[in-house]
């Protein structure tokens, strides 16, 4: 397929051959892709020169907390959203290992196989990326990986299983992030609210404002800010462009009492 952008420098999580690598890889020039250890250097990086990747969600094992706080206490934008096919398999040097490694999220979503693994008394170990566990397994052949086809490929670790997901069709949402201009077009538009104060009905409130203006959302979310307990502030995606006079509306209106950071409209791209 085509490049969306062939001069776009773009930072991800790495190794080369990551899940977030190979996404970005699909849709950007290979040549401008670097990498990062974490989501939070990530968005340190991230300019208005040098866009994100960053994964968002996750259809089996839910959102993403530590892209949800960055969102909040940085200025970044979102400017794409996709939706990528994850197909995570088990590889290694030795059939018989004593180690199984691989990043959180995929050791979760392989969670029924995971388990079945640590029943026979493997030992299950969590690393900063599935492209790293793959490298550990390319040097010990005690260590077999969890993580994509083309990482075990580029390590020359052979495949010992595939299709270990917990189910068929596991996608993640990506999103492309950046600095500067808010992007007003798109067929989605994302939210932070944050509430000044907890009381009754708060909710209510805020999802009338969109009933009233007759605003589908299509998430609602609420995340703890990490600020102490019962502190928690809502994601929300909308249906709507920023352009539309209706949402237009709707956010100052919402303004009169909660804090808003929004983080733009943006289409989402799919396999």
């Amino acid at each position: 397929m085509s490049k969306i952008d062939n001069q776009q420098k773009i930072i991800t999580l790495g190794p080369k051959f990551s899940y977030s690598y190979n996404l970005s890889a699909k849709y950007f020039s290979d040549k401008n892709i670097i990498t990062a250890n974490t989501i939070s250097e990530i968005f340190q990086k991230t300019s208005g020169r040098v866009h994100g990747i960053v994964p968002i969600e996750n259809m089996l094992n839910g959102s993403i907390r530590e892209t949800f706080l960055n969102l909040k206490n940085t200025n970044i934008k979102i400017f794409r959203a996709f939706d990528f096919k994850i197909e995570h398999i088990l590889a290694g040097q030795n059939k018989n290992f004593t180690t199984v490694a691989s990043h959180a999220q995929p050791l979760i979503q392989c969670g029924k196989f995971v388990d079945t693994l640590r029943k026979k008394g493997v030992e299950i170990m969590e690393v900063s990326s599935s492209s790293k566990a793959m490298q550990m397994s390319q040097k010990d052949r005690q260590i077999a990986a969890i993580g994509s086809v083309s990482a075990a490929e580029y390590y020359t670790v052979p495949i010992i299983k595939k299709n270990i997901s917990n189910q068929d069709g596991n996608y993640t949402r990506f999103i492309e992030i950046g600095k500067g201009k808010i992007n007003k077009k798109g067929s989605k538009t994302s939210l932070i609210i944050s509430p000044n104060v907890d009381r009754s009905g708060l909710l209510f409130e805020i999802l009338a404002v969109f009933k009233i203006k007759e605003l589908n959302l299509t998430k609602i979310e609420s995340i703890s800010t990490g600020k102490g307990i019962n502190n928690y502030m809502f994601y929300i995606d909308i249906d709507s462009s920023l352009e539309s006079s209706r949402m237009q509306e709707a956010i100052q209106f919402l303004q009169t009492f909660v804090e808003i950071n929004i983080l733009g409209s943006y289409d989402i791209l799919s396999d």
